[in-house]
C-alpha cells in the first residue's frame, strides 16, 4: 500500500477508493433494475413498466466499465513488470473506446427521443453526422498505440498526452455542448424524467471535461460522471414512484369501470328477462282468445297462424345458433297462411324444393320471402307467384325467392327506405353465421332473391 501511494499519490488514492464505492452503487442500481425487470416476466400483471429504465441501465453499465478501467489504469500506471506494461495499455485503451460509446449512446438518446419523437428532421441529421465524427476518431484511437496520436506511456510506464488529445477531449466536449443546446431549444417538447437526466448527464460532465482541459493527473471528468449516476439514480426512484402511483390510479379508474359495465349488463339482464315475459304473455294471450274462437273456424285458424308466426320471431331472436331449413320453411308457411287471408286467391306460391337437409340461419328466408308478397306479389291488383326453390349445385346451396312483380310499383320512399334495412340485416347474419351471400336481382319482370352458401358453410345434415 505505500508503495502505492507514493507512485501515484494521495490524490489518486482518494479517487480509486471514491470510484471504487461508485462503482459498488452502481452494481447495486443495477441489481435493482435488472430484479425488477424479471420481476416484469414473472409476474407481467402487477408489473409496472417504467419508462427509459433500459437507458438508464445501459448507462449505469457504461460508466460502471469507465470507472472500473480507469481505477485498473491509476493502480497500475508507472508500476514495472510486463503484466503492467500491458495492463495500463490495454485498460487505457478501452477506457477511451467506453468513452467514445458514452458520448455515442448520448446522441442516441438525443436523435431517438427527441428528434424523432418531435419530427425534427434537421437535428436528427445533424445527430447522425455527429455519431459519424466518431469514426475517424475511433480510427485515430486504434492507430494510437502505434503512433501514440493521443497518448503514449514513457520509459517508467507512465501516461503522456499525445500531440492529438485535444482533438478527441475538443469532440467529446463538442457533443455535450451540442446535447446541452437540444435540451434548451426542445426542453418543453421532452419528457419530463428525460430532461432531468439528459441535464444531469451533460452539464456535470462538461464541467468534469472543462477541469480535465489541463492535466493534473486527476480524472474530474470520471469523478463528474460518477455524481451524474448517483443523481440520476435519485431522479430514476422519484420516477419509478410517479409511475406507480399513477398506475395504481389507473387501475383504480378501471376497476371503478368494470364495476359500472357490471352493473349495466346485470341491468341488461333484467330487460331481457323482462322483453321475454312479454312475448310469452302475448303468446298466452292469444293461446286465450283463441281458445273461445272454435266456433269460427277462420278465426281460429288466423289466430293460430298469427300465433305460430310470432313464436317463430321470438325464437329467432333469443336463439344464437342455426336452425334447419325445414324449420325455417315452417316459419315461412306460417306467415304464407297468414298472407293468403289478406290477397286470397292472388297470393300463389310454388315450391321446388330439391333439398332441405342444411342449417341456415333463423329468419333469414321469410324476411325475402315477405319482400316478395310486399313489395312484389302485393303492387299488382291481379296478385302474381312467388316460387321458393332449394338445391344443391357445384358444391354449393342455393336458395332462390322469386316474385313476378316489378318490385317497385306503389312502393314509398318509407317503404323502400324499410325494405333495404331489412335485406341487410339478412346479409349481415348469413354472413357472421355461414358465410353465405345474399344477392338482390331485381328487373322489369320481378326480383330474385338468391341466397348461395359452400355446402359446409351450410351445416349440412
Amino acid at each position: 500500500m505505500q508503495e502505492l501511494i507514493e507512485r501515484i499519490g494521495l490524490p489518486l488514492l482518494i479517487q480509486v477508493v471514491i470510484e471504487t464505492w461508485n462503482g459498488l452503487f452502481l452494481l447495486i442500481m443495477m441489481s435493482s433494475l435488472v430484479i425488477g425487470s424479471r420481476g416484469r416476466r414473472q409476474n407481467a400483471a402487477e408489473y409496472v413498466k417504467v419508462p427509459f429504465t433500459r437507458e438508464i441501465l445501459i448507462f449505469y453499465n457504461l460508466i460502471f466499465l469507465y470507472n472500473f478501467l480507469n481505477v485498473v489504469y491509476i493502480i497500475f500506471d508507472g508500476a514495472a513488470g510486463a503484466a503492467a506494461f500491458w495492463i495500463v495499455r490495454i485498460s487505457n485503451f478501452l477506457y477511451f473506446v467506453i468513452g467514445a460509446f458514452l458520448s455515442l449512446f448520448y446522441l442516441e438518446l438525443v436523435k431517438k427521443h427527441v428528434a424523432e419523437e418531435n419530427g425534427a428532421v434537421l437535428l436528427k441529421k445533424i445527430t447522425f453526422a455527429l455519431q459519424l465524427l466518431h469514426i475517424p476518431l475511433l480510427i485515430l484511437l486504434t492507430l494510437t498505440p502505434f503512433t501514440g496520436a493521443l497518448y503514449y506511456f514513457n520509459a517508467q510506464n507512465q501516461y503522456i498526452r499525445g500531440k492529438l488529445f485535444l482533438l478527441w477531449h475538443g469532440a467529446t466536449i463538442l457533443v455535450f455542448i451540442f446535447i446541452l443546446a437540444v435540451l434548451v431549444m426542445y426542453r418543453n417538447k421532452m419528457h419530463r424524467f428525460l430532461r432531468q437526466i439528459i441535464t444531469t448527464t451533460t452539464v456535470i460532465p462538461i464541467c468534469g471535461f472543462i477541469l480535465n482541459t489541463n492535466y493534473t493527473g486527476i480524472s474530474f471528468n470520471n469523478i463528474c460522471v460518477s455524481l451524474a449516476a448517483l443523481i440520476v439514480f435519485m431522479y430514476y426512484e422519484k420516477h419509478r414512484t410517479d409511475v406507480t402511483v399513477q398506475r395504481a390510479h389507473e387501475l383504480d379508474q378501471v376497476r371503478a369501470e368494470l364495476a359500472e359495465k357490471q352493473l349495466a349488463l346485470e341491468q341488461s339482464k333484467n330487460e331481457v328477462l323482462v322483453a321475454q315475459i312479454q312475448p310469452h304473455f302475448i303468446n298466452n294471450a292469444l293461446m286465450a282468445i283463441r281458445s273461445r274462437c272454435r266456433e269460427y273456424p277462420d278465426l281460429y285458424r288466423c289466430i293460430t297462424n298469427f300465433s305460430k308466426y310470432l313464436r317463430s320471431h321470438f325464437d329467432a331472436i333469443s336463439n344464437t345458433k342455426m336452425i334447419t331449413f325445414e324449420q325455417e320453411m315452417e316459419n315461412v308457411e306460417a306467415y304464407l297462411d297468414l298472407e293468403r287471408d289478406n290477397y286470397g286467391d292472388r297470393l300463389q306460391v310454388e315450391y321446388d324444393i330439391e333439398c332441405d337437409q342444411f342449417l341456415i340461419p333463423a329468419l333469414s328466408v321469410q324476411p325475402l320471402v315477405e319482400n316478395a308478397v310486399r313489395h312484389g306479389i302485393g303492387t299488382y291488383e291481379e296478385g302474381g307467384v312467388v316460387h321458393i326453390n332449394a338445391r344443391r349445385q357445384d358444391e354449393k346451396i342455393c336458395i332462390e325467392i322469386i316474385d313476378d312483380g316489378s318490385g317497385q310499383s306503389n312502393i314509398t320512399q318509407q317503404q323502400e327506405k324499410r325494405k333495404g334495412i331489412g335485406i341487410e340485416n339478412v346479409r349481415a347474419r348469413l354472413r357472421a353465421y355461414c358465410q353465405a351471400e345474399l344477392e338482390i336481382i331485381s328487373s322489369e319482370h320481378g326480383t330474385i332473391a338468391r341466397i348461395t352458401m359452400d355446402d359446409e358453410q351450410g351445416g349440412a345434415i
